[in-house]
């Protein structure tokens, strides 16, 4: 900054001071040096398996204290607390997506809005056909309550196969022969095992 001085009347140079109040701490920790956060990745199991063997209670005194003592000799950058990942967008050290880039929050937003290349928003979890033909058999059975019903007609709305195979067990039940539920609870009573109990209970 240049200041004039009226009394000698020429101009000099002045160093000001800058205020580093609105800098956070967390903030001077961020390492943006990939070398350092390959390291830290390379390092992770190897740290934590001997914090797990440092901070054991069932372990002896000596295998703690020589498993500290090997984990002192870890660079202090490997350490997991370490923040190395930013987030590309608005600098954020925490909650950072370390794959993308970014912070979890913008993540979420973008995979709403569809922006995130690979990634498509679902409501519902992806099941595989098995997963979906469990699934649409249970509901099917609990479609007296109106809230699984509700939930398997948005399903079936959501994703065709679903609607294929509810389509397909409908179909299949009706041809299929219904047993009758109370006749077989009481032959159940009636087996060698529970000959001598009271059927009733």
């Amino acid at each position: 900054a240049v200041v004039s001085t009226q009394s000698t009347g020429c101009t000099k140079l002045v160093s000001l001071q800058i205020r580093s109040s609105h800098i956070t701490t967390h903030y001077k920790k961020a390492v943006k040096n990939n070398y350092l956060r390959q390291m830290k990745r390379i390092h992770f199991y190897d740290r934590l398996q001997l914090e797990t063997i440092s901070e054991s209670d069932l372990l002896p005194s000596k295998i703690k204290k020589q498993a500290a003592v090997d984990l002192s000799r870890y660079p202090k950058l490997s350490h997991k607390n370490t923040e190395t990942d930013r987030d590309a967008l608005s600098g954020a050290l925490y909650g950072c997506v370390n794959d993308y880039k970014i912070d979890r929050y913008n993540f979420r937003n973008e995979a709403h809005k569809g922006h995130i290349a690979g990634l498509k928003f679902w409501r519902y979890p992806n099941y595989s056909r098995w997963d979906k033909q469990k699934l649409t058999f249970r509901l099917i059975h609990m479609q007296t309550d109106p809230y699984y019903k509700k939930l398997l007609d948005s399903l079936c709305e959501k994703d065709p196969e679903f609607k294929e195979i509810r389509k397909t067990q409908l179909a299949s039940e009706k041809t299929d022969a219904r047993t009758n539920d109370y006749v077989w609870c009481m032959r159940r009573n009636f087996t060698p095992d529970k000959w001598n109990e009271d059927y009733r209970f």
